[in-house]
């Protein structure tokens, strides 16, 4: 992923908005400018006489104010200029007879400038002083002037015309502007201006700060439009970031990142208690998955907490259980690109160096027997040992194919130092399947038979028909192909026809517990028949008990893969036999 500027529209218009009274300010500085010159210069035409020298000073304040809202436009000095500026117009227009000359047109321009400057701001006490210049000479010297009465009825109604129409803008471009920074329905910043915000608290913080990041996935949010229509979804992502900014108590941004994706800044001693707590209370009303990121420690940066966080969430949906889950980001800063970093780290494991092969034995309990083993890479690497982290980091930095490709070259490395009478069975997702670098690895080996390559059902989705061409022709070399995690609810059953795998991977959740759901158990009988009936089989992972174990026995299932028999280990693990045999004692 490349690096994403963080503007955002509303940011834009700010910008737009600051570049057209800089404008009107340089235009005022300039007519003060014109105005020096001409009195200098041409005094006579002009029309100032014996008065030029207060002229002089009153375009010299003039252009001293329009010099501050160019280079110094804090509140508290343009409140300032707002009050002193039509002091220029008092030392300009002067106490002598009422005249209309260039300077006083070039005035008058450049008081409307400084309007637009302004924004359509005026001090009272600028106001006052306004009009006392325009009225001095009138009072001073009694008798109508037309050509300078007119020139005091221009003032006024430029005056209120300009201050009318820039407020008016104003208002437009700041509700334009809160409307591209915050989401319509909720109030949360956009994920642009979010990423703004977290920026700014990002390059202040120090790495034992105790703000954190919480990225937060609604999970299953589309059943909820689904079943209660989207009027019900709306009122639980209002209720949800609601709830949000009652967390962020010490005004911490809120972003609106997505869908049903939000990001918010929390500041916690212990973040993941906070994050578990929100699930908690939420849990009835909408699941919750939370990533967690450290600012100061996981970045320093927008870009790098967001990444941060992104992966923690990607592992807490991909846990057991996948819904309700909170997970810290758990590997080294994203914002370091040395030595040190996420990224040097993963680049070591991509080229081998921290990256093993173990291997978890697939038991056949009808024969006590180990059928197969899958090869699982571990990695030893930065802060953490977990595969789901690093291939979620793989993810967001876009070098997945090349951590899997990894994995793949050391666990074929093995292929050939299996037990006899075993396969060895290896994971490759369906876009990797038909990259030429796969296609290399494996023609090292010119006889495939005893391999077997899992797909993940999830991996088949998209291109079913192109993976059926590269399935056919490893096929006819000996491999056989497994559909891995079937039950996990990606595909279902249309890419499982079309694959016709030699075996039906059953995902463990929907082993667990299988001896007190008879729902499930129905379901495990029905891909059992399934599998019988096209000449594959079925593999159940993630049996851990006795009760699982014997209730899939009882079903017929025949491939057990699970703590309860083996865990990974280096070499070739054996299995719990006694546990694999147990029908006999049974029976």
């Amino acid at each position: 992923m490349g690096t994403i500027v963080a503007r955002s529209d509303g940011i834009q218009l700010s910008a737009g908005v600051r570049r057209a009274r800089r404008t009107a300010a340089c235009a005022r500085a300039a007519m003060a400018i014109a105005a020096i010159v001409a009195i200098i210069t041409e005094p006579a035409e002009a029309g100032v006489g014996s008065s030029g020298h207060w002229a002089l000073a009153g375009f010299a304040v003039m252009f001293a104010t329009a010099a501050v809202q160019l280079l110094i436009p804090g509140r508290g000095l343009l409140a300032v200029e707002e009050s002193l500026a039509p002091v220029s117009a008092l030392l300009i227009i002067g106490a002598g007879p009422a005249r209309v000359t260039i300077v006083s047109l070039l005035w008058l321009a450049a008081v409307a400038c400084g309007v637009l400057a302004r924004g359509g701001r005026q001090h009272w006490f600028g106001r006052a002083l306004l009009l006392l210049s325009l009225a001095l000479p009138l009072i001073i010297h009694p008798g109508l002037h037309q050509p300078f009465a007119d020139l005091c009825l221009a003032a006024i109604a430029l005056l209120l015309t300009c201050g009318r129409v820039t407020r008016e803008l104003r208002t437009i471009a700041e509700h334009a502007r809160w409307e591209a920074d915050h989401d319509g329905l909720t109030g949360a910043f956009s994920r642009p201006a979010f990423r703004a915000a977290l920026d700014a608290i990002a390059t202040t913080e120090h790495e034992g700060s105790d703000a954190a990041l919480f990225m937060i996935d609604l999970d299953h949010f589309r059943s909820i439009n689904k079943a209660r229509g989207h009027a019900a979804g709306d009122a639980v992502l209002v209720l949800v970031a609601d709830r949000l900014r009652a967390v962020a108590t010490d005004g911490g941004p809120l972003g609106r990142l997505g869908g049903d994706e939000f990001a918010v800044v929390v500041r916690a001693p212990d973040p993941e208690v906070t994050a578990r707590a929100l699930v908690d209370e939420l849990r009835q009303t909408v699941p919750l998955s939370i990533g967690v990121a450290r600012v100061g420690r996981d970045g320093h940066d927008a870009e790098s907490l967001l990444r941060a966080g992104d992966i923690a969430l990607r592992v807490a949906k991909r846990g057991a259980g996948g819904t309700g889950r909170v997970e810290s980001y758990a590997g080294e800063s994203l914002s370091d690109d040395g030595p040190g970093g996420a990224r040097r780290s993963l680049e070591r494991l991509i080229t081998g160096d921290g990256l093993t092969i173990v291997a978890q034995p697939i038991v056949d309990i009808s024969r006590g027997e180990v059928h197969a083993y899958e090869a699982l890479a571990r990695f030893e690497a930065g802060t953490t040992s977990s595969p789901l982290h690093w291939f979620a980091l793989a993810d967001e930095l876009d070098a997945r194919d090349q951590l899997e490709l990894a994995c793949l070259r050391a666990a074929l490395d093995r292929f050939c130092e299996r037990p006899p009478g075993t396969s060895l069975s290896v994971n490759i997702s369906g876009s990797l399947l038909a990259d030429p670098r796969t296609h290399a690895l494996l023609a090292k080996h010119e006889d495939l038979h005893g391999l077997i390559i899992e797909l993940t059902e999830n991996s088949v989705v998209d291109d079913t028909s192109g993976l059926t061409v590269h399935i056919g022709e490893l096929s006819a070399r000996g491999a056989q192909i497994a559909l891995d995690d079937m039950g996990a609810g990606y595909s279902g059953l249309t890419q499982m026809m079309t694959v016709r795998p030699d075996y039906l991977k059953l995902d463990r959740g929907l082993i667990s517990g299988i001896d007190a759901d008879p729902d499930r158990a129905a379901l495990v009988a029905a891909m059992l028949s399934y599998a019988g009936h096209t000449g594959g089989r079925l593999v159940a992972e993630g049996v851990e008990t006795e009760a699982e174990l014997e209730t899939l026995r009882g079903l017929g299932v025949t491939l057990i893969q699970g703590f309860y028999l083996g865990r990974p280990g280096p070499g070739w693990p054996v299995p719990d036999r006694a546990a694999a045999r147990r029908e006999t004692a049974v029976g």
